[in-house]
């Protein structure tokens, strides 16, 4: 194997080779080492924090944007137990509507809203209720009870026009954003709940639930 001659300019493998870094990258006072450093640590602080999510929370509010529609199938308008309202919902059931009448000796009827369905704190919604020739967009607000926790009322005069929606026989079809589409039979409940509720409740009592219609040949 040839050697390295004296007069060589290559370096002998038997010695290490010396590395020198240029004196910029290397400072020599501890001042300089902290400016050297400092754009790092800024770099680090700079950097927005680290947002965590509730795993719990997301699952609520996945599940609240993806509530099927309720299955109405059965259900029937039924006078309320207090005798101040109407339920829309199968027997022996939480009921999926509620219509209220809230009166008072000094101030106009009143009627509220219930849709019986989950709703997030400070939230509002349309509730597009379509039927009987009309189409009401009612404004409900998410509100929190004792029993029920978080669902959704809204309060109206009692002759406001929209409320005519609920004063026709037809089906009718109840959409509320992220609850689905409520289908309601049509009944002449409703109709005869609010005229009483808007003369001010003066009927002796509410309107009698209809009888139901026997079948043919019974």
């Amino acid at each position: 194997m040839a050697r390295n001659s004296p007069g060589s300019h290559v370096a002998r493998l038997d010695r290490p080779i010396p590395l020198k870094l240029p004196e910029l990258l290397v400072p020599r006072h501890p001042i300089a080492l902290f400016i050297f450093a400092a754009p790092l640590l800024l770099s680090a602080c700079d950097r927005p924090p680290v947002q965590r999510i509730d795993l719990e929370d997301a699952q609520s509010a996945a599940l609240l944007a993806i509530s099927p529609s309720p299955n109405s199938e059965g259900a029937a308008w039924h006078i309320s137990v207090d005798g101040k309202g109407i339920d829309f919902g199968q027997d022996k059931q939480q009921p999926f509507l509620s219509l209220r009448c809230l009166l008072a000796k000094a101030a106009q009827p009143q009627l509220e809203i219930i849709r019986h369905a989950q709703s997030e704190p400070g939230a509002r919604a349309l509730f597009a209720v379509m039927g009987n020739g009309i189409i009401a967009r009612l404004k409900l607000d998410a509100t929190l009870t004792k029993s029920a926790g978080w669902r959704w009322e809204g309060l109206y005069p009692a002759d406001a026009p929209e409320l005519d929606v609920f004063t026709g026989q037809r089906n009718i079809e109840a959409t509320l954003p992220g609850s689905g589409t409520l289908k309601i039979a049509g009944s002449s409940l409703p109709r005869e709940f609010l005229q009483w509720c808007r003369l001010g409740g003066l009927a002796a009592s509410l309107p009698a639930e209809p009888p139901a219609t026997p079948l043919p040949g019974v």
